[in-house]
C-alpha cells in the first residue's frame, strides 16, 4: 500500500475534556452522598445504545428503567466497597488498566491539544489546495541508493515515460496517480503542489520505500452546490487541525523518548508468546475457524494462558523500568484488557504481533507515569469518568459474590418435588434469535444494519460466536426464562417480536430478539432423579433474582435513594442507536460510558417507602 497516502476514517468521537459538565447541576437521583446529575443522566442515555428505544410514546419509560437500573449499579459499587472488593486483584489490574487510560488522555489534552496552534494561513493554503485536483505518475524504489540513481537519470534528460522500457525492475506508476487535498502526508503534498505540469520531485521517503512524483496535469475541482462547498470547507478544517496536532506530537514524541531505555525479559517473551500461540490454536479447533477468518482470544483463553505459565514465572520482572518494573503477570493483565485477534496463526507472525504489543505497552506506562507525576489523576473529567466506571466494575463484582452464595441442594430439590409431586410447574419460556460476540466492532455494525431494516437471523448466522445456534441463524430453541441469567431474564419481560441489546454477559455482547413464548404449563410427574436438574436450575435462577431485588431493596433503603421523577420526565435526549466511542490521547478506545444491564425488578417494592426529591 502507498502509505504517502493519508486515509480519512470517518468516526464518532467522544471527548471527555472538550466541554466540562457545569458546576451545580441540579440532580435527577441521589444514592446516599452521590448524585446523578441531568447532564450525566443524558449522557449516559443518549452513548447507551439500545435497539427500538426511539419508538414514539416509550421514551419516559426507557428513561426510567435505565435511570433504575444506574442507580441499582450505584448501590451495588457503595456495597461492594463496604465490603472492601476494591482490594481485589480484578480492581487492582484490570481497573488500573482503564484508569491509565484517562490518565493518558488527560496528559494528551494538556501537552498536544492545549499546544497546538493552528494559523489562519494554513486554512488558506488548503482552500486553495482543495480547489484543484493534481494528475501525476510516481516511481518507487525500496533502496535509496536506487532512487538516487534513477533521479540522477532523470535530470540528465531521459524521459520519465520511457525509464520502465531500460529498467524493468523499477515500479513505475504508468496510470494516473490523483492527488488531491489532504490525502498525502504534508512533506508529501508539499513537494507534488509545488510543481508545474511536466516537473518531477526529488525522491520523497515514505515508511516503505522511496517515490518520484512527476506532474501530468491539473484540473479544476468542480463544486455545484452548497453541500459539496461545506463537505470541502470541513475537509479542509480537519486536515489543517489534524496536521497542527501530528506537528505537536511529534515534537513531544521525539523530546519525550530522547534517552529512554527500557527493555523486556526476551526469555519471558518467548514463553509467553509460545503460551499465546498455543491457545490460538486451541480456540481456532474449539470454534470451528476456517483458514484465514479473525482468531480472538475469549476471557476462559486468558485463563488457560495464566495457567500455562507457572505462577512463578508470572511473578518474575518482564518489563524492565528502572523503577517499579512490571512483572509478567502485570503486563498480561493489561494485554486482557485490550483484547487480540489475528487472521494468520503463522508462530512468526504472531510473535512480530506481540512485539509489537509490547512495545505499545512499554510507551503508553511511560506516559501513564507521566501523567501520574504531573497529577492527571485529579483532573476533575479524569476522576468523574473513570468513578462512572469503577462503579460499573465493582457492581459486577458485587453481583458475582451475590451469585456464588446461591446454591441449591439435594434436600431443597427434593422438597420442591415432594411439594408438587402431582405435577412439576415449569417456568416460562421463550424463543429467541441472538448475536453474541466479542466484538464491540461487530455490536456497532449489527446496529447501524438492524436499524436500515437488516434481519438479525442473517447478521447471527454471519456473526454470533454461539456455535450451536450458528448454522440456525442464532435461534436458541424453547428454553426456560431461568436458563441463562440475564438473558433469559430479560428475554421473559419482552414482548414477541422485541428487539433487546446489547446485553453484557461474561461471555460477550448479546443482541437478541424474542421470536415466541410458552406460558406456565403444568407436566405429568416423574421420578425425581430424572426432574432434578431441572428443578435445581429453576429454584437457583428464583433464588437469584429473588436474592438480587431483596438485596437491591436493602441497599436502597440503607444508603437512601432520592428520584426527582418530575425531573426525569422534562429532560430532553436523543435515541442514538450506535456504539459511541472514545478515542484516547496517546493509544487506546473505550466505550464513551459503561453499558448498564437492566434491572428494574426491585423499584416497585422499594417505592413502597420511598421518597421523591422536593
Amino acid at each position: 500500500m502507498f502509505r504517502l497516502l493519508k486515509t480519512l476514517i470517518c468516526i464518532i468521537i467522544f471527548s471527555s475534556f472538550s466541554a466540562a459538565q457545569p458546576q451545580g447541576e441540579k440532580p435527577v437521583a441521589k444514592i446516599g452522598s452521590t448524585i446523578i446529575s441531568v447532564d450525566e443522566f443524558r449522557e449516559r442515555f443518549e452513548l447507551t445504545p439500545q435497539v427500538n428505544r426511539h419508538i414514539k410514546g416509550r421514551e419516559d419509560l426507557y428513561k426510567e428503567e435505565l435511570l433504575y437500573s444506574i442507580i441499582a449499579e450505584k448501590l451495588w459499587s457503595l456495597e461492594a466497597e463496604n465490603l472492601r472488593l476494591d482490594t481485589t486483584e480484578i480492581m487492582r489490574s484490570t481497573f488500573t488498566t482503564l484508569e491509565k487510560m484517562y490518565w493518558r488522555d488527560a496528559l494528551y489534552d494538556q501537552e498536544i491539544k492545549q499546544k497546538t496552534n493552528i494559523k489562519t494561513e494554513d486554512y488558506v493554503d488548503g482552500r486553495k489546495r482543495s480547489a484543484y485536483i493534481l494528475n501525476t505518475k510516481f516511481i518507487y524504489s525500496e533502496r535509496s541508493g536506487e532512487i538516487d540513481s534513477i533521479y540522477q537519470i532523470l535530470m540528465k534528460g531521459f524521459p520519465f515515460d520511457t525509464l520502465l522500457a531500460y529498467r524493468s525492475e523499477y515500479l513505475i506508476q504508468d496510470t494516473l496517480f490523483t492527488v488531491t487535498y489532504g490525502n498525502m502526508e504534508k512533506y508529501a503534498e508539499d513537494a507534488v503542489y509545488g510543481l508545474k505540469i511536466g516537473e518531477f520531485t526529488t525522491p520523497i521517503k515514505s515508511p516503505e520505500g522511496w517515490y518520484i512524483f512527476k506532474l501530468e496535469s491539473v484540473a479544476q475541482n468542480i463544486i455545484e452546490n452548497e453541500k459539496q462547498a461545506k463537505a470541502l470547507e470541513q475537509n479542509v478544517k480537519k486536515v489543517v487541525e489534524a496536521r497542527a496536532v501530528d506537528e505537536v506530537f511529534l515534537n513531544y514524541y521525539q523530546n519525550f523518548f530522547r534517552d529512554v531505555e527500557v527493555s523486556a525479559d526476551g526469555e519471558l517473551f518467548w514463553s509467553f508468546a509460545n503460551a499465546v500461540i498455543t491457545t490460538l490454536n486451541l480456540r481456532k479447533i474449539k470454534g470451528d475457524i476456517p483458514d484465514g477468518e479473525t482468531v480472538g482470544l475469549e476471557t476462559e483463553d486468558y485463563y488457560a494462558i495464566e495457567k500455562e505459565i507457572s505462577a512463578d514465572t508470572l511473578s518474575m520482572v518482564f518489563i524492565k523500568f528502572a523503577e517499579n518494573p512490571v512483572t509478567l503477570r502485570q503486563f498480561l493483565h493489561a494485554f486482557v484488557f485490550e483484547g487480540f485477534y489475528t487472521n494468520n496463526l503463522n508462530p512468526d507472525i504472531i510473535r512480530a504481533k506481540l512485539n509489537s504489543r509490547v512495545r505499545t505497552f512499554i510507551e503508553q506506562e511511560l506516559h501513564s507515569r507521566e501523567a501520574y507525576r504531573k497529577g492527571m489523576q485529579n483532573n476533575p473529567e479524569v476522576k468523574r469518568f473513570t468513578g462512572m466506571w469503577r462503579d460499573n466494575y465493582m457492581s459486577t463484582l458485587y453481583k458475582r459474590e451475590l451469585f456464588r452464595d446461591v446454591k441449591i441442594s439435594d434436600e431443597e430439590a427434593f422438597r420442591y418435588y415432594q411439594k408438587n409431586n402431582e405435577g412439576i410447574s415449569y417456568p416460562k419460556q421463550v424463543n429467541i434469535i441472538e448475536l453474541l460476540t466479542d466484538s464491540l466492532d461487530v455490536v456497532e455494525k449489527a446496529l447501524n444494519e438492524l436499524e436500515n431494516g437488516a434481519d438479525l437471523k442473517e447478521l447471527a448466522r454471519i456473526h454470533t460466536k454461539r456455535k450451536w445456534t450458528k448454522e440456525n441463524g442464532g435461534e436458541f430453541g424453547f428454553f426456560p426464562t431461568t436458563a441463562y441469567g440475564e438473558l433469559g431474564r430479560i428475554a421473559g419481560e419482552l414482548e414477541i417480536g422485541e428487539i433487546f441489546g446489547p446485553l453484557e454477559l461474561d461471555d460477550g455482547y448479546s443482541i437478541f430478539k424474542v421470536i415466541d413464548k410458552k406460558d406456565e404449563a403444568e407436566s405429568i410427574p416423574k421420578p425425581f432423579e430424572e426432574l432434578k436438574d431441572e428443578i435445581k436450575r429453576k429454584l437457583k435462577a428464583e433464588k437469584l433474582s429473588q436474592k438480587m431485588i431483596d438485596k437491591t431493596v436493602e441497599l436502597a433503603n440503607k444508603y437512601g435513594v432520592q428520584v426527582d421523577e418530575l425531573l426525569l420526565k422534562q429532560i430532553k435526549v436523543t435515541n442514538l442507536t450506535m456504539l459511541v466511542y472514545k478515542y484516547m490521547g496517546f493509544g487506546g478506545r473505550i466505550l464513551a460510558v459503561p453499558l448498564t444491564n437492566q434491572f428494574i425488578e426491585w423499584v416497585d417494592d422499594w417505592k413502597e417507602g420511598s421518597k421523591s426529591l422536593p
